[in-house]
């Protein structure tokens, strides 16, 4: 089974380049791997020099990379579960039961679904390609809600099978001693039960799932931080490192970047300590944007070596 690794973090503090540049360490050291990115800011193609596809696209030896996209993912979602419901539902009752579908569309928590079912289906079916499967995921609370959906969406679909069984219990007693049909609509819960209950089972599995924190020395992205992992933590979820990006230096020469250092330096402290039980890596501050993957090669020297996963090989 891959080994998978989720590196999240407020807007803009590097986790492209970090996922990146660990991805790469990972394909250079032989391990075949899988970087995905699942945030809708699309930044691998200015990394990578093309875009990558809907489905892996090689971009180094051992290395292949995956862009999901939102539309596109809530698109396949919707015509999957239309699809499954075809058969069950005809005439007037078809036309309204798609409409609602359509509309679903733009529900709150509708993306979210369609971005977590491919992210399945890459743990549970792609992955089994890969040594390791590296993801970029989304600013913010995006990391927490994706990978807290397992166990909410596991408790919802809980509750439609008690439902379902319910209505089957009823049914048969309307029937007396008939016979009760088999039930397509109970067979594919409990087919999405068992795909659910999987991904939870590696997602919280330390020694297979672990997520990264990058984080810059600066006020908000400290406290963010702290909270994020607390909350991924209340689900069952391993945070296996952290990463301070962006650390000034302490040669530098000018009294801006003097005072800049200086106003780090609390915040370096603050974060060191919230992780002092986990692996720590400090990132100097680049004097560019990364171009290219070539301009990674700061960032991969620094993460050589990271093995956030417990009983790590």
């Amino acid at each position: 089974m891959a080994r998978s690794l989720f590196f999240g973090g407020k807007g803009g503090v590097g986790k492209t380049s970090c996922a990146t540049a660990y991805a790469l360490n990972c394909a250079a050291a032989g391990q075949k791997t899988l970087l995905v990115s699942t945030d809708p800011a699309h930044n691998l193609a200015d990394l990578f020099g093309r875009a990558p596809g809907a489905t892996p696209t090689r971009m180094r030896p051992d290395l292949d990379v995956v862009e999901l996209d939102p539309d596109r993912e809530t698109q396949r979602y919707l015509d999957q579960v239309k699809d499954t419901i075809r058969p069950l539902v005809s005439g007037e009752r078809s036309t309204t039961v798609f409409r609602q579908l359509e509309l679903a569309r733009h529900a709150p928590g509708t993306e979210e679904a369609a971005l977590f079912d491919a992210l399945v289906g890459l743990l549970l079916e792609t992955g089994r390609d890969y040594d390791r499967l590296i993801f970029d995921t989304a600013p913010g609370g995006h990391t927490v809600r994706l990978l807290a959906l397992p166990e909410i969406m596991g408790a919802w679909v809980d509750g439609l099978m008690q439902r379902r069984r319910k209505v089957r219990s009823d049914y048969k007693a309307w029937l007396g001693d008939g016979e009760v049909v088999d039930d397509p609509i109970q067979e594919a819960l409990m087919r999405r039960r068992g795909r659910l209950a999987a991904a939870r089972e590696h997602l919280t599995c330390a020694a297979y799932s672990a997520v990264v924190l990058v984080a810059n020395p600066e006020r908000l992205p400290t406290l963010e931080t702290a909270r994020t992992r607390e909350l991924l933590e209340s689900h069952g979820l391993h945070v296996g490192a952290l990463v301070i990006n962006k650390c000034l230096p302490e040669d530098v020469d000018s009294t801006w970047l003097i005072n800049w250092r200086d106003e780090q330096r609390p915040w370096r402290e603050q974060l060191a300590a919230t992780f002092a039980d986990r692996p720590v890596r400090e990132i100097g501050h680049q004097p560019h944007a990364p171009a290219s993957s070539d301009d990674l090669q700061p960032l991969s020297d620094a993460l050589q070596g990271l093995t956030p996963w417990q009983d790590h090989d």
